[in-house]
């Protein structure tokens, strides 16, 4: 439950951000357009918060170490309603990013410590945890009307969310995860040459053996970059699509967006059901078939563009089929791939870095060719592209099986190998 609320500040967090930015560039004396590249900042935040996870975490494998960052996100949300200068919102929003990234990656390093085998359904109950934030936010903006009581209230919510993991128990010191059963890639000796020719290759060499090792991970890691980019892009811009496609009434533009995050919750309630029957063969086809559904959902809405009845049923199908994805990619990495910090930090990779990109990279195409349906392809793109990654995914890791099969069966009777244990 802990690790569920401290992942569901998260989420409020980058609701918010997205969804107030227009109140912030006022207090700046700049418009949403001008102050766009906060995102970015929050975007170079997040990725060296999650970069630099593996290290805290396996460091200070300890809850504390989340209410610390969740206690510094309180003292930047009480300080961003007072904030009249563009620089300090750039700041901002970087430590915004730097610490949430920190917090939700360590969610899933801590489920995963806590639960073993058994924490897919548990990580994406994390995730459902980031989808009522999408509902809490603006629901706190419409009853309250006021930027001040908003990041007030998230300010409140992420303090008490600091102290109740003080309270709970951690998982064990020594319960740390196995990064030391992955067999080391051999490393490739640099040719003889200059000395800049040998230190170059010898990174490249170094950055290659960290792909291989980990390349099941950075393939969960695209998926999760592409559903979170389709996700936060849905429900940080229907509104303005709304409002400038006239497709519906402006008036049910938030309705709209409540139906978007409605139908994920839903779906992601009844994907953390499915999840605790699954084999991984089932899994596999649930996937490609949600990944089929929202596809098909966002191509009717590009292709019936007029249609109010096709955009009202096509963002709920693409919702209730975007539900389970999120926790069904933690359970294939959970399944497929040996736990370690370092693999949590780069799986995670994905998903903060979409959810920071695709807000900036969709309103700047937007407003560069004024095309609002550019925000219904990133949504198609968001359950078309994840499918080769799963499908990549699927073949290393049955090659991996075939190997360790091999080298079980030449080792012989004396001699034993550690499996990874989520191989099974």
């Amino acid at each position: 439950m802990g690790y569920m609320l401290a992942f569901g500040v998260c989420g409020m967090v980058l609701g918010a951000l997205v969804l107030t930015l227009d109140d912030l560039a006022n207090n700046c004396g700049k418009t949403a357009i001008d102050v766009r590249p906060v995102l970015i900042a929050r975007g170079v935040g997040a990725v060296l918060g999650t970069a630099a996870s593996s290290k805290l975490y396996l460091w200070v494998p300890s809850n504390k170490m989340m209410s610390v960052f969740l206690l510094l996100v309180m003292v930047v949300l009480v300080y961003m309603p007072f904030i009249t200068s563009v620089y300090p919102l750039y700041v901002a929003f970087l430590l915004l990013g730097l610490f949430t990234a920190i917090t939700d990656t360590g969610c899933q390093i801590m489920t995963r410590k806590l639960h073993g085998a058994e924490a897919g359904p548990w990580m994406g109950a994390n995730a459902l945890a980031f989808g009522l934030s999408g509902v809490i936010v603006p629901l706190i903006g419409y009853l309250t009307g006021s930027l001040f009581v908003v990041y007030v209230t998230l300010s409140v919510v992420s303090c008490v969310t600091a102290v109740f993991l003080t309270i709970l128990p951690t998982p064990g010191r020594n319960n740390r995860l196995h990064e030391g059963e992955r067999q080391p890639i051999p490393a490739q000796r640099a040719g003889d040459g200059g000395g800049s020719r040998e230190e170059s290759q010898a990174s490249a060499c170094k950055l290659t053996t960290f792909f291989l090792k980990y390349k099941i991970e950075f393939h969960i890691s695209g998926m999760l970059f592409w559903l979170f980019s389709g996700e936060v892009g849905a429900a940080g811009y229907l509104k303005r699509y709304v409002d400038e496609t006239e497709v519906i009434g402006e008036s049910h533009a938030e309705l709209l967006v409540v139906v978007l995050w409605m139908a994920i919750i839903i779906g992601r309630l009844a994907g953390i059901q499915d999840q605790r029957h699954l084999t991984l063969s089932r899994l596999y086809r649930h996937s490609t078939i949600l990944f089929l559904g929202g596809t098909t959902a966002a191509t009717a809405i590009l292709v019936f563009q007029n249609s109010a009845f096709v955009l009202w049923t096509g963002i709920a199908a693409y919702g209730l089929c975007d539900g389970p994805t999120v926790g069904y990619c933690y359970d294939l990495n959970n399944r497929m791939a040996t736990p370690s910090e370092m693999g949590t930090s780069v799986a995670m990779l994905g998903q903060n870095f979409g959810a920071s990109i695709a807000p900036y990279v969709i309103s700047w195409v937007w407003d560069y060719t004024d095309w609002p349906q550019i925000l219904i392809l990133v949504i198609l793109l968001s359950h078309l592209l994840p499918y080769p990654f799963m499908l990549n995914a699927k073949r290393i890791d049955e090659a991996n099986k075939r190997r360790l099969r091999q080298e079980t069966i030449s080792s012989g009777p004396y001699e034993t190998r550690l499996a990874p244990s989520f191989f099974l």
